[in-house]
């Protein structure tokens, strides 16, 4: 690090540094070995977490006894600073923020993500596909990771990440090895007058890089001007691999696709994108709260491009109003995009506005929050201005009052963010049961997430029929799914999985608790691991699963067919069919238990017999590696077996809608012999019927109700007792209750 082999360098001194560049600035000078202090007079309380956890000093210019320092300051920090001015007086050098971390980079392997737009985000997914081939970079970005993440670190690895921030013009002290322009929007006015004067900047970091440039193809033709062509590389959006991520629409698709291809022009390893989670940054399409009728979303947008991207993203996912409220950054920028800001603020359903975030700036006659509210007046009426916060919360909470289904997003670069919180804090005190896990689960969401109350569970059931879920949720992750299982084990909530709702009867008065589903397709994954073994989704459908090693030509998982439901059911009842038990087939399960702890067990440790696997009793199967019995099988012959389990099971099984089998097999016996052989195939109260096809069965012939099976099960059980002393045990799930108490 070459500021560290500068001999007259007795200590390096950061002015303003919990600032979003200037704390990461800080811990890679920490940790490359250089003595390292710094001071802000808007110290966060993450920062100073930080900083006293690398033992950096928090004192101010004249707290320092050495006679060289180098004082780095932030482009917020203006000469008339007391600590400048000290430093002034003491003839230490002083340089902007941008100056040092470019005399930092140097030596390393430079990848530099600059643009109007996305650079965090964009950064901390490089970071993450890094770290998933076994990088570890150094790093420093221009926000936090809402994890424990530091955002910046040094290592002794040949290759560097830093967000370039051209608002200062210090962009032009790099020169990396790989440049990702991600797109060049006219901003920073007072520091660059012309669009062409903002794009000239990116022009030049073009110039000035020594390997690749990695473009969006909006910017062919514009900042793409005099590279050389065989050094730049267009990034395609359009059916491209998703990185899974909390972030939404094409916006966030491009910062992947961005980052992807500057892993592959730097010559490493492709990731396993399936197998990236990118880690959640603060203010970036952040969710504070994520419930059935309300989400509260913070994000740093200021620039009008921002603000449609975020607007879009959310359309795209949730069919219902969005209230936006936006806090203008920077008196210039609201002067100089005014008519874009108010364009583009109209297009939500409604909009509190607040005063500028001056960011350092004096004010400038047209460019305050209240001249753009009489920009919006001119052109529509859904528009609040608030000078006092208490008002803007008390306004918003009497909107969430007056609908049932609602995003409310908190938009800017100033103080929405705290006001998003306080706004959520009171969100708490009118759910006690359930505000907890809204909040929490919205820390890790992936919008792919579906939460609903009251969800009607007759229509996600095989006998179709039942009440409804207090509360339903179909995670999207695994980190959402441990999440919803620790807060509800920690809150004395129960949770109920639901598989493909065979094999379980819902009773009439609903399910309290949380149902928790695996429906959406992160679950469903399939993957050939090696000769013979693959890794499945619990939320697999077994049908699915047969057709695809059928495809493979993976022999051994025929008989599964006859099996209705999905893999993570089939596991946790050991599910069998036509002489075979799902176990047999399995060498080893992932799962959670219900208070969130993550399990994998092969299959000798786990206590597996007749329909019951005794660790899934109260957990939830993530995933299965299973082992074919052979390999190479042609297909035709693999569908052939199939067929003929499917006609056995056409022939022998009712067509109406019915849960399974009901009853456990007696010991030496069948149950569906039994019950035809005590003359009850047929027998019906209300719309269920013991079927005539198969004794173990009762179908939903239209209309039943819960009670209605249950009473059928309870005269099953009573004759069986009465006439053959036999004690017959359901099978099927009594969802949500216990037998026990619907038997007595």
């Amino acid at each position: 690090m070459p500021v560290k082999r500068s001999s007259e360098i007795r200590r390096i001194h950061l002015i303003g540094v919990s600032g979003a560049g200037m704390l990461p600035l800080s811990i890679c000078l920490k940790q490359a070995g250089v003595n390292v202090s710094g001071e802000d007079n808007r110290m966060t309380s993450e920062a100073k977490e930080a900083l006293e956890r690398y033992q950096i000093p928090i004192l101010s210019a004249s707290d320092i006894k050495n006679s060289e320092v180098l004082v780095v300051y932030s482009s917020v920090i203006g000469d008339s600073h007391p600590s400048r001015v000290e430093s002034s007086r003491r003839g230490w050098k002083q340089i902007q923020r941008g100056l040092c971390l470019a005399d930092v980079v140097k030596g390393k392997r430079l990848i530099a993500v600059a643009g109007s737009h996305g650079k965090t985000s964009t950064t901390g997914i490089l970071i993450d596909l890094f770290e998933s081939i076994g990088e570890e970079p150094s790093y420093a970005m221009g926000g936090r990771f809402a994890s424990k993440r530091d955002p910046g670190r040094w290592t002794q690895s040949e290759w560097m990440i830093v967000e370039l921030d051209e608002s200062d013009g210090t962009i032009e002290e790099f020169s990396p090895e790989i440049s990702i322009i991600l797109n060049a929007d006219h901003d920073h006015h007072s520091k660059y007058a012309t669009e062409t004067e903002y794009l000239d900047i990116f022009r030049r970091l073009g110039l000035r890089t020594t390997g690749h440039v990695v473009l969006n193809e909006v910017l062919r033709g514009s900042v793409d001007e005099q590279l050389a062509q065989d050094l730049v590389v267009y990034a395609k959006v359009e059916n491209s691999e998703r990185v899974a991520t909390n972030q939404l629409g094409d916006f966030s698709r491009n910062n992947q696709q961005m980052a992807l291809a500057a892993m592959e022009v730097a010559g490493l390893k492709k990731p396993d994108v399936a197998k990236v989670r990118f880690t959640p940054i603060k203010r970036r399409q952040s969710c504070l709260y994520f419930s059935p009728t309300l989400n509260v979303i913070e994000d740093y947008a200021h620039h009008p491009v921002e603000i449609a991207a975020i607007r879009e993203g959310l359309a795209s996912v949730f069919s219902r109003k969005t209230i936006a409220v936006f806090q203008p950054h920077r008196y210039s920028r609201t002067l100089s995009l005014k008519g874009e800001l108010a364009a583009e603020l109209s297009r939500f359903d409604y909009v509190h506005l607040l005063e500028v975030y001056e960011a350092s700036e004096d004010p400038i006659e047209g460019g305050s929050g209240r001249d753009l509210y009489d920009a919006c007046k001119n052109r529509f009426e859904h528009c609040e201005f608030h000078s006092d916060e208490g008002a803007l919360l008390r306004a918003l909470e009497s909107k969430i009052v007056e609908s049932n289904l609602l995003n409310v997003v908190f938009l800017g670069a100033g103080k929405t963010d705290i006001l998003a919180r306080q706004f959520v804090q009171n969100l708490f005190a009118k759910d006690l049961r359930w505000g907890v896990l809204y909040s929490e689960i919205s820390s890790v969401l992936d919008y792919g997430s579906k939460i609903r109350s009251q969800e009607p569970l007759s229509n996600k059931t095989t006998l179709r029929l039942g009440g409804t879920a207090e509360l339903y949720f179909e995670p999207a992750s695994g980190p959402e799914l441990a999440t919803a299982l620790r807060v509800c084990h920690e809150s004395g909530i129960p949770v109920y999985p639901l598989g493909r709702g065979s094999n379980l009867i819902v009773p009439d008065s609903g399910v309290s608790g949380l149902v928790i589903r695996l429906s959406h397709n992160h679950w469903r994954r399939f993957e050939i691991l090696s000769e013979g073994e693959i890794r499945v989704g619990a939320g697999m459908r077994i049908k699915e699963l047969c057709g695809i090693a059928c495809r493979e030509g993976l022999e051994g998982f025929e008989f599964l067919e006859g099996i209705p439901g999905s893999v993570g059911g089939a596991l946790r009842m050991n599910a069998g069919a036509m002489g075979g038990w799902m176990f047999d087939v399995v060498k080893s399960v992932r799962f959670v238990n219900l208070d969130g702890t993550l399990v994998e067990a092969n299959v000798k440790e786990l206590s597996v017999g007749y329909r019951h696997c005794r660790e899934l009793e109260r957990a939830i199967a993530l995933d299965a590696i299973l082992v074919a019995s052979a390999v190479g099988q042609k297909e035709v012959e693999l569908r052939k077996a199939i067929d003929v389990y499917q006609s056995k099971r056409k022939e022998s099984q009712p067509r109406e809608p019915s849960a399974g089998c009901i009853f456990k097999n007696p010991e030496g016996a069948s149950a569906g012999q039994l019950i035809d052989e005590l003359g009850l195939k047929g027998s019906a109260i209300g719309g269920a019927e013991i079927s005539p096809v198969h004794g173990n069965f009762i179908v939903n012939r239209g209309g039943a109700t819960s009670e209605d099976v249950i009473e059928l099960v309870r005269l099953v059980i009573r004759v069986a007792k009465s006439r053959r002393s036999i004690d017959l045990e359901p099978e099927a799930l009594l969802y949500g209750s216990e037998w026990k108490d619907a038997l007595s």
